[in-house]
């Protein structure tokens, strides 16, 4: 008996320590569910080729596919302009080259203006929270190599938190930054990727939501 009772404790124990390592440092309230898609609709969101840059944003039947040939970033965004809110998507990594970048943008100024809170992961297996301002890309959270993220080509989940001035980056459940910046207040949402002087990116995202949040003071 003594040895179940234990045995329970101890699986409480870690269960506890678990909830306390995937929670982040400010109290967030997910509420109302702004947006959902699967991206099978056609026309729902903006598709481009761009020959130059050699990037391409398109609609797939697997979901809604960001490439790029070189370190150009390729990025897509809502209309509609949001404040707090809280971005989840899986995305999964088609191309074979590591040395990239790519996830959910928050608060950004628009296509042509891509100011903006960037929550970013890498093919091996790297992760970053940066803010882009006037064509400069600046670490709340520099690069960082985290266990969470699945290399190469493979899927990944990926939950990014912008609710005041907190910001916190969940890849498969896991915590793997946060941080604070005011700079930004509201923008559209969407997605960004980048390949490098290695290799292009190419990457699918599907099952995308946004729910309005609330930060707990």
């Amino acid at each position: 008996m003594r040895k179940k009772l234990l045995l329970l404790l101890l699986l409480i124990l870690l269960v506890s320590l678990a909830a306390c390592a995937s929670s982040g440092s400010a109290d967030v309230s997910e509420e109302e569910l702004l947006l959902e898609t699967d991206f099978s609709e056609v026309g729902s969101w903006p598709e481009k080729l761009d020959v130059v840059t050699g990037t391409a944003v398109q609609l797939t039947g697997d979901g809604y596919e960001l490439s790029s040939s070189s370190a150009s970033y390729v990025w897509s965004f809502t209309e509609t302009v949001y404040t707090d809110v809280v971005l989840e998507t899986a995305v999964e990594q088609l191309s074979s080259e590591r040395n990239n970048a790519y996830g959910l943008v928050c608060r950004a100024a628009g296509a042509e203006n891509r100011n903006g809170y960037y929550f970013l992961i890498s093919g091996d297996g790297f992760i970053s929270i940066r803010r882009v301002e006037r064509s400069l890309s600046s670490p709340i959270v520099d690069w960082t190599p985290h266990s969470a993220v699945r290399q190469g080509e493979r899927s990944n989940q990926l939950k990014a938190i912008c609710a005041g001035d907190y910001l916190a980056f969940y890849v498969n459940n896991q915590l793997v930054a946060e941080g604070t910046d005011g700079r930004f207040t509201d923008g559209v949402v969407g997605f960004a990727a980048s390949g490098s002087e290695d290799g292009s990116v190419q990457v699918t995202f599907e099952n995308f939501t946004i729910t309005a949040a609330t930060i707990n003071r």
